[in-house]
């Protein structure tokens, strides 16, 4: 282990995050905190060899991955089949997926060399709920369509209805996570896409903008 990685201590990882969780409305155990922490440790192992995120500090990626994605949570109460495109590293999706052990969540990205990582965190972790793909959005025909499709940091909305219309369920939602939401974004949507709600998303300790943009196909 390098000396980089001696200096991620899981305890105070796990009580950083059990401190910024129970400033959210997201449902947790004790058991699932753990295992977010356990994710952090990994992903600061992981990145001094892979280069997966240009985040490293560890009290960082407590708020820029595992809340950033956490606070999603809520919004899929009532899906039960998932999909997150462009996943990266595995978020939001493994982060839900210890959420939400319920739920089913395929992890699609044509990177291979970030989806090792994510298939690593899952053996590491015990996720049975989650499921991976290597290949790019608009190449896949799913045996089933999803009933939601989350996206963080990946494309413009006009880009991910194209490139994901063949995944959707008929009556699926798209919940677009955006740091910076402009309004000529929400203007370049086909005519076949619907805005339902835009919905603030507040990350504890994080000064900065977060929006969920929920799209429907029509």
């Amino acid at each position: 282990m390098g000396r980089k990685d001696s200096t991620v201590n899981q305890t105070e990882i796990l009580g950083q995050i059990r401190n910024l969780m129970s400033k959210t409305d997201v449902d947790y155990t004790e058991e699932q905190l753990e295992k977010l922490a356990s994710l952090v440790v990994l992903l600061c192992k992981w990145n001094n060899a892979l280069n997966l995120t240009a985040i490293r500090e560890p009290d960082k990626i407590v708020v820029l991955h595992i809340l950033d994605s956490a606070v999603i949570s809520p919004l899929i109460k009532d899906k039960n089949n998932i999909a997150d495109v462009g996943t990266g590293a595995g978020f939001p999706g493994l982060v839900l997926a210890i959420l939400n052990p319920d739920k089913k969540f395929t992890l699609i990205d044509s990177i291979a060399k970030k989806l090792s990582f994510v298939r690593t965190a899952m053996t590491s972790l015990g996720l049975k709920n989650v499921t991976i793909i290597n290949d790019r959005c608009e190449n896949i025909v799913p045996e089933e369509r999803f009933e939601c499709i989350l996206s963080r940091a990946f494309a413009p909305l006009c880009k991910i209805v194209e490139w994901c219309e063949n995944l959707i369920a008929e009556s699926g939602v798209f919940i677009c996570m955006k740091a910076n939401l402009e309004d000529n974004e929400l203007n370049d949507l086909p005519k076949n896409a619907q805005i339902e709600s835009i919905i603030e998303l507040r990350v504890p300790s994080l000064d900065a903008n977060r929006k969920a943009v929920i799209l429907k196909l029509h």
